[in-house]
């Protein structure tokens, strides 16, 4: 039988610098396989729980407790040591009861451990959104799922929903509106939680710019780094211990 095709291995000195991991001593890292979200905004689960939580030492020993059950990625068990975990997704370990999110920091991700009332809960951003028939429309979402829902609920791009795990059932919807809450998910100010105060619509020439008050500073970013968590307040835990 013949092996598939693309290396399972990537060069510690290539991987992304939010790993966390040593590059000197060693000279492979497992990459992560093919998934929910693009290999460089996203983190292999063996390298999550060896390098960035220390929760194990060895690859061996992270396989083996991966194999066995022992993880959950947004309320479902995954079994692939190199299952790619990314933005707002939750990561379970059931044998210790730790719970995590991993949210924008100005290292790109960081995970944060999350009270056990959020970990059937996740917040997703709507990327694109098409039309299925008259009576439908298919939105897709930053972490590659996609749900049908009735034209009459028309939301746009940008958007987030708050949803349950696993049964994707719908929350709460949060639009990019003036005063709602948002974090913003790239640039140099990643990480950082603030409030919309301007919406510029795109142009020929210009995207959609978005002002935004956080820290007592204004802020302009392209809507696309900007993600909507909340109204008043933010729907769940953003940010750990500092």
């Amino acid at each position: 039988m013949g092996k598939k095709a693309g290396s399972k291995i990537l060069k510690r000195t290539m991987s992304p610098s939010f790993w966390q991991i040593e590059r000197k001593n060693k000279r492979f890292v497992t990459k992560p396989s093919s998934g929910s979200h693009p290999s460089k905004q996203s983190i292999p689960l063996t390298v999550l729980l060896r390098d960035i939580l220390k929760l194990t030492k060895t690859y061996s020993e992270t396989k083996i407790i991966i194999r066995e059950g022992q993880v959950k990625v947004d309320s479902r068990i995954r079994k692939d040591p190199n299952y790619p975990v990314g933005l707002m997704d939750v990561v379970e370990i059931i044998k210790t009861d730790s719970i995590y999110r991993l949210v924008p920091s100005k290292k790109f991700l960081s995970p944060i451990i999350i009270p056990d009332n959020e970990k059937d809960v996740k917040l997703c951003k709507v990327v694109n959104k098409s039309s299925v028939d008259k009576e439908t429309f298919q939105y897709s979402f930053h972490d590659g799922r996609t749900m049908n829902i009735a034209s009459s609920t028309n939301v746009p791009v940008g958007s987030t929903f708050k949803i349950s795990l696993p049964s994707q059932k719908v929350e709460k919807i949060i639009e990019i509106k003036v005063n709602n809450l948002v974090v913003l998910t790239g640039g140099q100010n990643k990480g950082l939680i603030g409030t919309i105060k301007d919406i510029k619509e795109s142009s020929f020439s210009r995207p959609r710019m978005i002002d935004i008050d956080a820290d007592n500073r204004a802020i302009e970013v392209k809507a696309d780094l900007v993600m909507t968590i909340g109204e008043k307040t933010s729907e769940l835990t953003l940010k750990g211990d500092e």
